[in-house]
Order: C-alpha cells, then structure tokens, then sequence
C-alpha cells in the first residue's frame, strides 16, 4: 500500500518529465527533417543595397535594404510553423591612438517572421530586443496576405534610429561596422544543434567602412 502511494505522488512528476521527452523529439525529428531537405545547397547571399545614414538634430539613422532570396527549407520550415528570427547590429567605434577602439554607439534590430495558419496571414514583428528575453519591451508588428510581401518588410529598414547624433564626431576617425544574420540562438534548444551548420540556414552578412555623412 505505501509503495503504491508514493509512486501515485510521483507520477505527476513522471508525466511531465514524459511531456518534456516527447516535445523534445518532436523538435529533434523537425530539426533532422528540415536538415536533409537543405543538403548540399550554398549558404545564401547578403547584399545591403541603398544604404543610407542621415544626421537629424537629435539621432543618427540608417536606412537600407537587405538583398536575399529565401533558401526553399526555410519556406518549408515557415509552412511548418517554425518562426525566423533575424537580427542587424551596427556599432560605431573612434579610433584611439593611445588605446583600443572606443565604442560609442551600438543598436540591435530584431525582426521575427512567422505564418498564422487560422488566418492564412504572414506576421512580422520588429523588436529592439531579441524576442526571448523576458520583460520584452515596444515590439510593432503587422500582418501580410502573402510570404513575398512579409519577406520584404524583413529585407526593408527605414529610418531606424542607430546612434544619438551627438555619438557621431566629423573631426575623429570613426567606422560602422553592420552585421546581418539569421538568428538560430532564438530558436528551441533542440532546433539549434541539429540546424547548426546547415549551408541554408546560414544567412548572413558583416562589413566595416568608415562613417562619413554626406552634407
């Protein structure tokens, strides 16, 4: 009788540890579907077309547009129900003679891609932050009829503040340096390690020139 009630009192704890075991592999199955469907493809190429950095009176801003095709797993993943998370940093540095670089701006554009199958609508998000960090701050998003019409509004940046204007000194020799990535780290655990170093979901972009704004 007592060892029947104390393995009663735990089962609960079983269940759960059970749910935790199927979800996992539910991923793990998803993730290994999606790896072999991207096998032997290149890894995808970034162009950032239309860059553009304006000085207001009190923010620096960029705007540009992102020049990439989505690679075929990863509209099947979308169709599937997994998100894409996408994230462009830009940090400015001075140069130092005396010392390491300063850095005297950063800035974090997050943007997540996903498909609503109940309303047949594609949905993005665009957030300062990454979206898995608890306490998550202002995030817009807007709803798209079609997967060509949400994939732009991901490539698309306008106007977005990156500096205070007072970061950004004519008379010192700063550079920017803009790095674009699908960001994997945002994705379930599972996801992660069996994506890791797939050519398809490799998309990504970094370069550094020097910042000089055009009167």
């Amino acid at each position: 009788m007592a060892f029947t009630t104390h393995c009663w009192k735990n089962f609960p704890r079983l269940e759960l540890l059970f749910r935790g075991i199927v979800k996992r592999g539910r991923w793990l199955c998803l993730a290994l579907s999606l790896m072999l469907a991207g096998v032997a493809q290149a890894d995808t190429a970034v162009e950032l077309q239309e860059l553009k950095l304006d000085r207001q009176e009190a923010a620096l801003y960029m705007s540009g547009t992102w020049q990439f095709e989505l690679p075929s797993a990863l509209e099947d993943a979308l169709q599937k129900g997994i998100t894409l998370y996408f994230v462009t940093e830009v940090e400015i540095r001075q140069e130092r003679w005396y010392f390491y670089n300063q850095r005297v701006a950063f800035a974090e554009r997050h943007v997540r891609l996903f498909y609503q199958p109940l309303t047949r609508r594609w949905r993005v998000n665009i957030s300062p932050q990454a979206f898995n960090v608890s306490g998550l701050g202002v995030s817009l998003g807007q709803s798209y009829d079609t997967a060509e019409d949400a994939i732009n509004a991901v490539r698309r940046i306008a106007q977005w503040r990156i500096a205070n204007a007072t970061d950004y000194n004519p008379e010192a020799k700063q550079t920017i340096s803009i790095n674009f990535k699908l960001d994997l780290k945002q994705l379930p655990r599972p996801m992660q390690i069996g994506l890791a170093g797939q050519s398809d979901w490799n998309i990504g972009y970094n370069k550094t020139q020097r910042l000089e704004l055009k009167p």
